[in-house]
């Protein structure tokens, strides 16, 4: 799936989505928005490769608190996506394989609905061919 393709059916899961961005390891990130005077998708690449998100969050949030009786315990569950709220906007950030996509919404927005939106679109994505 092509990123141009891949940001449309980002952008379109909810209006409130203000853009995205594609960060896999190895690439420069991706970015896409909707042009606020014509609503058509507009996307760069960024050349200074800084990270829009720390992927350890992910590691983070994957952690059960430490380890117990010396030994590391894996988390049961698998986080797919996490929300990152400040005063202005929020982020919904969801893990693909070998990197994540940051969605920045409104803060009055829904954050779990749209993470859910998220995921599920990758889940169906990620059983496709690898992006390019």
């Amino acid at each position: 799936m092509s990123f141009g393709i891949l940001a449309k059916q980002v952008l379109s899961l909810d209006a409130a989505i203000e853009w995205m961005v594609l960060e896999e390891a190895g690439r420069e990130p991706r970015w896409a928005w909707r042009n606020p005077r014509d609503g058509n998708l507009r996307m760069r690449f960024s050349r200074d490769y800084a990270q829009v998100v720390d992927p350890l969050l992910f590691m983070v949030a994957d952690g059960d608190g430490g380890p117990k009786n010396g030994e590391a315990i894996g988390n049961a569950h698998r986080v797919r996506f996490v929300v990152l709220a400040y005063a202005d906007m929020a982020q919904v950030v969801a893990r693909l394989p070998n990197g994540h996509i940051t969605a920045a919404i409104s803060p009055e927005t829904d954050a779990y609905a749209v993470g859910r939106k998220l995921a599920g679109l990758l889940d169906r994505c990620m059983q496709r061919p690898v992006l390019h």
